[in-house]
């Protein structure tokens, strides 16, 4: 009988072990080094971006412009649409990328940088 219940209570143990492992995993929404803004702000541009690098699947940084007056931004995407790199994203006619943060990061030659954070409405 003992075995039993400590079975019963290894296995409840190991499934909210899991669980709350999961969960924790999923809720982590935030990326070091970015900031919003309480407000938003200006749009940035109207052009089209080419995603440069996907950060995370609704996260990617783009680009837009030629060299060497291009910039670079960390794009969001609240429709839970994935980014994959070198997607071009079109803006639609009536709306802009407009910034409502800005991200830090380090480059792989540790250098940091700090783009703004965008959106497109």
């Amino acid at each position: 009988m003992k075995f039993l219940g400590g079975f019963i209570t290894g296995v409840a143990g190991t499934i909210l072990a899991l669980f709350l492992i999961y969960s924790v995993s999923e809720s982590d929404d935030t990326l070091t080094g970015l900031t919003m803004f309480s407000e938003k702000g200006e749009c940035i541009t109207k052009n089209n971006l080419k995603i440069f690098q996907t950060v995370k699947p609704n996260m990617a940084l783009a680009e837009f412009g030629k060299y060497p007056n291009k910039i670079l931004v960390l794009l969001l995407n609240y429709e839970n649409k994935s980014y994959y790199d070198e997607q071009k994203i079109p803006i639609p006619t009536g709306k802009c990328a407009r910034q409502i943060g800005t991200y830090q990061y380090r480059t792989k030659m540790e250098v940091l940088k700090t783009v703004p954070v965008v959106v497109i409405e």
